[in-house]
């Protein structure tokens, strides 16, 4: 596979996510073949999410991806910013 082929995949923020960013949502282009740290990298960039880089995790399509992933994105695919959740 081209590692250069690039696909846009919408980016979906939950709890402090979603309060850094403002955005429910927004797109992003990536690679469509990168490893889960680089993955994490882009979006921490693009989005200004450093604050909470040690603590969150990326879930593709509703899965939990572990962290030594290598992901082959497609178009349709949903990437979920989730950071821990406050208990109460």
């Amino acid at each position: 596979m081209d590692n250069s082929v690039e696909i846009q995949v919408k980016v979906l923020f939950f709890a402090k996510a979603r309060e850094i960013t403002g955005k429910k949502e927004w797109y992003i282009v990536v690679p469509q073949k990168l490893s889960y740290t680089d993955l994490v990298d882009k979006i921490i960039t693009h989005f200004n999410l450093e604050n909470i880089r040690d603590t969150l995790i990326l879930a593709v399509n509703e899965e939990f991806v572990p962290l030594n992933s290598t992901l082959i994105l497609s178009q349709k695919d949903e990437i979920a910013v989730i950071p821990p959740l406050s208990g109460g």
